[in-house]
């Protein structure tokens, strides 16, 4: 495996391989016959959501982008040769990472070589000193101006880092270009991704439940977040002042400027890039200190870690994880998608009872006794029937007193079982339409049960208000706006992620149509608990106006 990589490859021509760690996604493997590459291999849980010609486009991005693919792999562990087994997609070839972007560095068990992630430079000065990093101002301005210069060719080439975060961005102390990109494959090409995007806690966008994921504006975002956090040394500041100490204030009124919440008034990265040279040109080397500074046995301050696989597996920090919300029980009435065998039956019992008591021939009442509507027409005292909660809204089986309809308390003749005012319900159930966007994997078992959920919610929320498990008056607002817009006869589901919790979000663009919808489609993104059944929306951030797909 010496000459250049074909676009796909067997697994069993791979030859021998190592295990080199174990993450969220999958496994990677260095190979013995070259190690100029590693193999990263799904977890057999994520191979049927994997986005396979997604995942050739990466591919064939190196190839056929010509300099800029060349600069590209210099700069980023990129998916360079699809690996099949038995013909099923099961990983991908990436460049290994350079070993200058790997470091030496203390840490409480005593020295290790790691990934020089950024995030070990997000953090004091005296944490530096103790861990044994001499990093100063010109450096920390050649990081930042080198992967806004990064992300200006990513752009470029039409891809958004989406989760660029410190978990993801390596950097290297002995030479330049000092930034390199792991986990490329969890990036957005031409608006399509292999798996589903998420975003690092900490690192998510001003209205994560609201603005689209991956795209140049969120990467604007990120990047001045970045810019913040690298000069302050705080993992989680998101004050631009915080960092004047060290940065010059026009790159502070810059950082402030991308992290406004409009995203339209973020500025690119690369309109950072003359001013971060202006500033690094002013900006003299400082000498590392002339002693050297001796391990350290405290604990090891709190450091994030994405639960995505990189390029070499190895997870030196520990995890944060917001704690997991306490999901309340499922209300009666939730999931109206399942029941929709249960509405066509009813309305299979309505015609039925529609054509017996409608029926102006003359028949008498003992030629009715034969008539399939389920009941004993005769003159005699009636049973008494309980309510048929048939779980569609509005639409009941009647109970009452013993007058009206022989055998069939409180039903008068003619009826139709209210079926006037309770038909246009129960056709808002059964007509209405989930789709599902493109580049996403329609035959996943996350995006069925997302559908299925989507489905329920849809259904509900043109009845009636939906039962949330957070009842709080800020998504009792939110119901009201998007119930106030429709109804909705279809929703699309546009992406899915997972959240910090584990749970599943979904992106939803509702259409609607008919007499008093309003015009125009709404998006929201819909938070989705596990119970029983399965799936179920428990809330929703706040719905905003969005192209129809």
């Amino acid at each position: 495996m010496t000459s250049p990589l074909p676009p796909e490859v067997s697994l069993s021509a791979l030859g021998p391989r190592t295990r080199i760690g174990v993450g969220g996604q999958g496994t990677v493997y260095a190979l013995a016959e070259d190690p100029r590459w590693v193999y990263k291999e799904y977890a057999s849980r994520l191979v049927d959501d994997v986005d396979v010609t997604t995942l050739n486009r990466f591919v064939r991005l190196a190839a056929e982008a010509g300099p800029d693919g060349d600069a590209l792999l210099g700069l980023a562990a990129w998916p360079t040769a699809i690996v099949r087994k038995e013909g099923v997609v099961r990983g991908f070839l990436m460049p290994r990472v350079p070993d200058r972007f790997r470091v030496r560095i203390q840490l409480p068990r005593g020295p290790d070589t790691v990934l020089a992630q950024v995030q070990y430079l997000l953090n004091s000065d005296d944490y530096l000193l103790d861990r044994g990093l001499h990093i100063d101002k010109r450096m920390r301005l050649e990081l930042l101006r080198d992967t806004g210069e990064a992300l200006t060719l990513l752009h470029r080439l039409g891809v958004c880092v989406g989760d660029l975060s410190p978990n993801n961005l390596l950097f290297s102390l002995d030479a330049r270009p000092r930034c390199y990109f792991i986990d490329c494959d969890a990036m957005r090409l031409h608006g399509d991704s292999v798996l589903a995007q998420a975003e690092t806690p900490e690192w998510h966008v001003p209205d994560a439940d609201v603005e689209e994921l991956a795209t140049p504006a969120t990467d604007a975002f990120k990047f001045g977040l970045l810019a913040v956090r690298l000069f302050a040394g705080d993992q989680q500041t998101r004050d631009p002042d915080a960092a004047r100490r060290r940065l010059d204030r026009q790159l502070v009124a810059l950082a402030g400027k991308s992290l406004d919440p409009a995203p339209e008034r973020r500025p690119a990265p690369e309109q950072w890039l003359d001013t971060l040279d202006r500033s690094i040109q002013r900006t003299p080397p400082t000498p590392p200190p002339a002693e050297p500074v001796a391990p350290v046995t405290g604990q090891e301050p709190p450091r994030q870690e994405s639960t995505r696989q990189n390029a070499s597996g190895q997870h030196p920090v520990r995890r944060i994880i917001p704690k997991p919300r306490v999901v309340s029980p499922q209300p009666a009435g939730r999931r109206w998608g399942p029941l929709v065998v249960a509405a066509m039956t009813m309305i299979a019992v309505l015609a039925g009872l529609i054509s017996a008591n409608g029926d102006s021939s003359g028949t008498t009442p003992q030629a009715r006794q034969n008539l399939p509507t389920g009941f004993w027409w005769n003159t005699t005292q009636p049973p008494a029937y309980p309510g048929l909660s048939t779980r569609i809204p509005g639409l009941v089986s009647p109970t009452g007193s013993s007058g009206g309809v022989p055998g069939y308390p409180g039903l008068p003749l003619p009826t139709y079982f209210d079926l006037g005012s309770r038909y246009p319900r129960v056709k808002l159930c059964l007509l209405a339409d989930v789709k599902v966007g493109r580049g996403l994997n329609r035959t996943s078992a996350r995006t069925k049960a997302a559908v299925s959920a989507v489905r329920s919610f849809l259904c509900s929320i043109n009845n009636e208000t939906p039962p949330l498990d957070d009842p709080s008056r800020t998504q009792a607002a939110r119901v009201a706006t998007l119930t106030g817009k429709g109804p909705f006869y279809v929703a699309t589901i546009i992406g899915i992620r997972t959240a910090a919790n584990g749970s599943p979000q979904v992106n939803v663009v509702f259409a609607p149509s008919g007499d008093g919808s309003s015009s125009g489609c709404w998006r929201s993104r819909l938070s989705l608990a596990k119970d029983g059944d399965g799936y179920h929306v428990s809330s929703l951030s706040a719905p905003v106006r969005a192209s129809c797909p």
